[in-house]
């Protein structure tokens, strides 16, 4: 069994020790409601041996501060050296802190993963690629609005296209650049040719071709802030990846991977 298996094997049987203490105190409730004094000592005892159980499971530090009190008060109850209201009073006044404890080293395995997504959704929230992708969308409408299109497979592409980017343009990482991708094999290897003959191929398409450049600079700025800082929070928190390397799936204007792309546009030396 490797660590992870270990701790989840660990979480499991805490919060199964952490059930089996609420059961327990619900039961115990159910008998102090009785007349029946037997009933009481029994599943008084029953709460303390699971209360124990779950003391016994967890080191100190990690222990509830209602925990210790319910199973001493729980034990007393069940050899009758303290009368049942008083555990009934601990209870009522810890209801919501038993049933609703959450349990820190949960938490902080939690807190140890690396957020990639939030990562990148925190950048592409302060870039200017929502508002641009918006631009392109109203842009690719108004030209399948226009009339001027008669290619029926023309506007089947350009209505995909355009749902693509609406479903896209507010998702994931993968998303996102996927449908830059598309965008541009559209673009690049249909449209272009296809509208430069028609009356739309006017200042639409100049608009375009113009929302297009400024989308390709701030996709790489996006990429270019994205990656510095995963390499600065593995490298900070991870010492044994001094240098990491993330290698990005995204395209500018022109089909060229963006990691070969230089800031305004141009295409570096490398094959």
């Amino acid at each position: 069994m490797n660590q992870n298996n270990s701790l989840e094997f660990f979480l499991r049987f805490v919060k199964q020790r952490h059930v089996a203490v609420v059961n327990a105190s619900d039961q115990l409730v159910g008998a102090l409601a009785s007349d029946n004094p037997q009933s009481k000592k029994m599943r008084a005892d029953k709460l303390a041996q699971e209360a124990g159980a779950l003391l016994s499971a967890i080191s100190s530090e990690d222990r509830p501060a209602w925990l210790p009190p319910l199973h001493s008060i729980s034990l007393a109850v069940s050899k009758g050296a303290q009368q049942p209201e008083k555990i009934l009073r601990f209870l009522l006044e810890n209801n919501s802190a038993i049933r609703n404890h959450k349990w820190q080293f949960e938490q902080d395995d939690k807190k140890q993963a690396f957020d990639f997504d939030e990562i990148f959704e925190y950048y592409r929230s302060e870039s200017r690629v929502p508002e641009l992708f918006e631009n392109i969308i109203q842009i690719l409408e108004e030209i399948y609005g226009s009339g001027e299109i008669d290619s029926l497979s023309m506007m089947n592409a350009l209505s995909k296209l355009i749902a693509t980017l609406k479903r896209s343009k507010n998702g994931s990482y993968f998303s996102i650049n996927s449908a830059w991708e598309f965008l541009l094999s559209f673009l690049n290897n249909y449209f272009w040719t296809e509208v430069s003959n028609l009356p739309v191929a006017g200042s639409v398409i100049a608009a375009l071709k113009q929302t297009i450049e400024e989308t390709n600079e701030e996709m790489f700025k996006l990429h270019t802030k994205v990656d510095q800082k995963l390499k600065e929070t593995v490298e900070s928190e991870t010492k044994g990846l001094s240098k990491p390397k993330f290698q990005f799936l995204s395209y500018d204007k022109s089909g060229q991977n963006i990691s070969d792309i230089t800031p305004g546009g141009s295409v570096s030396g490398k094959a």
